[in-house]
């Protein structure tokens, strides 16, 4: 599953400046699929708006390089409860886990999840 959005070159240049290809690693695609309608409609949106529409690796709030190194993924974006890790490979983002966040634990498929 892939996110790919032709965008009109001519509206706003600035914002338009991004245009990446999203895809999901076998797992993560797995994690999305089980999630709850709500859920999986709210993170299409923000993967959409976040990871291919803008600067994947620009530091915000909600997005940003995970502090230690990872084997699973190099960057986080948060939504909601939600946790997608990825990685960059030039205009590639490959969404590798959905997770959740309850207190200070992290969710991936149901069990507690440490990267």
């Amino acid at each position: 599953m892939g996110f790919l959005r032709q965008v009109d070159r001519n509206h706003n240049s600035d914002y338009n400046r991004y245009v990446n290809r999203v895809v999901f690693a076998p797992a993560a695609l797995r994690q999305y699929k089980r999630l709850p309608a709500a859920a999986r409609s709210l993170l299409k949106k923000e993967i959409r708006d976040q990871l291919a529409l803008q600067n994947p690796t620009d530091e915000t709030r909600n997005r940003f390089r995970l502090r230690r190194f990872s084997p699973h993924a190099d960057f986080e974006l948060r939504v909601e409860p939600w946790r997608v890790f990825y990685r960059v490979q030039e205009e590639l983002v490959i969404v590798e886990l959905i997770g959740s966040k309850k207190g200070n634990v992290l969710l991936i498929d149901g069990k507690e999840f440490e990267l």
